[in-house]
């Protein structure tokens, strides 16, 4: 089983979609954009986030600019985050019939590995996991199925072997386009294209009934 982190193992996906749009508010106070228009920002690797945030602020700041100014405000946010209230603990059933079946577990993630780190650290599921993979040092971002077929290549899988749970398009679509069996983790307040996935959970243990079901075939 592959999973994402952000907007899956804890509810940070919608989180960061409103500092986002606080960024853009902040530096471009008179824009125009809607929700509908920011929701391509949704499940974006870090250097493709910068060139969307670049356009929504009509090209005011450099690339490097907006990572700098754009790391500042975030990270204002983030500073007193607690993951633990974010952590959908429901995944714990997941992870311990996942160990208890044999099934290896990975995370397939945008994020840069040092915040996968903390976060699963924060969350104590860190050692669940057999190869945790991040987007930052692939040539392709999602919806590129570069980091899938890495974690497939890793775990010594074949893609009908696997099962993945994701949340955004471009991370369904990613794992879809490397031929991997999807979850999507249905996501109510972004109104988020999670259509290409197999099926759709509302949470966790929903998640795990597809597991089991996708198991015993």
């Amino acid at each position: 089983m592959i999973f994402d982190m952000d907007g899956v193992i804890v509810d940070t996906e919608y989180h960061d979609f409103q500092i986002q749009k606080a960024f853009i508010a902040e530096f471009n106070p008179n824009h125009n954009f809607s929700d509908k228009d920011f929701l391509q920002l949704v499940g974006k690797s870090y250097e493709d986030l910068y060139r969307l945030l670049q356009k929504f602020l009509d090209d005011k700041l450099s690339i490097k600019e907006v990572e700098r100014e754009f790391d500042r405000f975030s990270e204002k946010q983030y500073k007193n985050i607690d993951y633990q209230s974010l952590f959908r603990k429901d995944i714990l059933f997941i992870l311990d019939y996942a160990k208890e079946h044999k099934l290896s577990l990975a995370v397939a993630s945008s994020s840069t590995r040092q915040h996968i780190l903390e976060v699963l650290e924060a969350c104590q599921i860190k050692d669940y996991f057999d190869v945790i993979n991040s987007g930052e040092a692939l040539q392709q971002s999602k919806p590129n199925p570069e980091i899938y077929l890495k974690t497939l290549n890793e775990l010594n899988l074949a893609a009908d072997e696997c099962l993945t749970v994701e949340d955004s398009y471009y991370g369904i679509t990613a794992a879809k386009n490397a031929g991997i069996k999807t979850i999507a983790y249905q996501e109510t307040r972004m109104k988020i294209d999670q259509s290409n996935a197999d099926v759709c959970a509302k949470n966790m243990l929903e998640v795990l009934d597809y597991v089991k079901q996708y198991s015993n075939e």
